[in-house]
């Protein structure tokens, strides 16, 4: 099953790009990506893509530690609602185990594992490559990310016994030493950052027990949905590349790591064909964006039309009538749907005002209800 991973993935990658002088755009369409997708908070895009884009990126601009150097823009906040947990765990053991149990819902081709033995503690990276010869980049930018969430949570003074990678080393270490400050060595049988195991039991100052409560129960019920069928990773990824105009069988195939007739596989399992759930999609998209106040001729781009004839033709042949006709339907039924509401709010107080033999549910002025 291809990975998926949120587009915040994707933040600082543009920037980076072009201070080497290469064109993001360019090199986000040649994997199937689409830099608008990063500003989509609930999107998601193919995480084998993004490798592949990390590997490219550094080959054009001739510098091997182009993940490291993207890992420098790395927060908690990268991790969005998983940011928030980890933040307000009690102490640094349990927001790694938080890390380690809710890292899918952020990318589902890296997993984390804590090892302790004696009085080193390892934190373990690995990375399903999903068929890619090359992840150096991706590991690398795991790697500095997860530092840097570390330093976050245990302190500015932080720092690691060493940092081991599974690659062989580059042509220069300077960049690595001074990111990590400490000794990072190559060629080794794991990716892992090492500290002390002391470190662990370490109280995070900014905790709060029913913050973390409730963050967990959201967390929870997305680990839940997580395990979309192809079906429907199919359709996320025809969602995030609408916009693009490119929303074609291939650079989906592309997203998902797999080739086209795969694709074609995935829906015919289920009775569909892509043309159909393009159209559904396309469909559910457009009746959204109509809904607000977006001119047609926005919300016809923001779909994947070059104009808005083409649009509202396709539009009038799928749903029925033309685009603004449906809006004005639309705006009357909800505003027919908030009279209603109103109206039945209204009969509902009026019942309770005058109802002489009922109590009322609120207090009388000065007076304290009994407990």
């Amino acid at each position: 099953m291809p990975h998926l991973a949120r587009s915040q993935i994707l933040t600082g990658y543009a920037p980076l790009a072009r201070s080497l002088g290469l064109v993001p755009e360019r090199l986000l369409k040649s994997v199937g990506l689409d830099l608008a997708s990063a500003s989509e908070l609930d999107a998601r895009i193919s995480a084998p893509a993004f490798a592949d884009l990390l590997e490219r990126s550094a080959a054009a601009a001739k510098v091997e530690d182009f993940g490291l150097r993207l890992a420098e823009s790395r927060d908690l906040g990268i991790l969005g609602p998983i940011g928030i947990v980890l933040h307000q765990e009690p102490d640094l053991r349990s927001a790694l185990q938080s890390l380690i149990r809710y890292l899918p819902v952020h990318n589902e081709s890296l997993v984390l594992r804590l090892e302790e033995s004696g009085d080193i503690a390892m934190l373990v990276l690995e990375v399903r490559s999903a068929g890619l010869a090359r992840v150096r980049q991706v590991i690398e930018l795991s790697q500095g990310a997860f530092f840097r969430i570390l330093r976050r949570l245990a302190g500015a003074d932080w720092q690691p016994h060493r940092v081991c990678f599974e690659h062989d080393a580059p042509a220069s270490a300077t960049m690595y030493r001074s990111f990590f400050r400490s000794r990072v060595d190559f060629g080794q049988d794991m990716n892992a950052i090492v500290f002390s195991a002391a470190d662990l039991d370490a109280p995070l100052a900014m905790s709060d027990a029913v913050l973390a409560r409730y963050a967990h129960r959201y967390l929870d019920s997305m680990m839940e949905h997580r395990g979309a069928s192809a079906g429907e990773k199919v359709r996320e990824l025809i969602r995030v590349s609408l916009s693009s105009g490119r929303c074609r069988t291939d650079s989906v195939a592309r997203g998902l790591g797999v080739d086209r007739r795969t694709v074609y596989r995935y829906l015919s399992e289920s009775g569909e064909c892509f043309s159909s759930v393009l159209n559904e999609v396309r469909a559910d998209v457009a009746r959204r964006l109509l809904q607000g106040r977006r001119p047609v001729h926005d919300v016809a781009d923001m779909v994947g039309f070059s104009g808005t004839a083409a649009f509202t033709r396709w539009f009038t042949r799928y749903v029925g009538c033309n685009p603004t006709r449906w809006r004005k339907q639309a705006q009357t039924v909800s505003r027919v749907d908030n009279q209603s509401s109103h109206a039945h709010l209204g009969v509902q107080v009026g019942r309770t005002r005058g109802d002489r033999g009922a109590r009322s549910p609120f207090p009388r002025r000065g007076r304290v209800p009994a407990a």
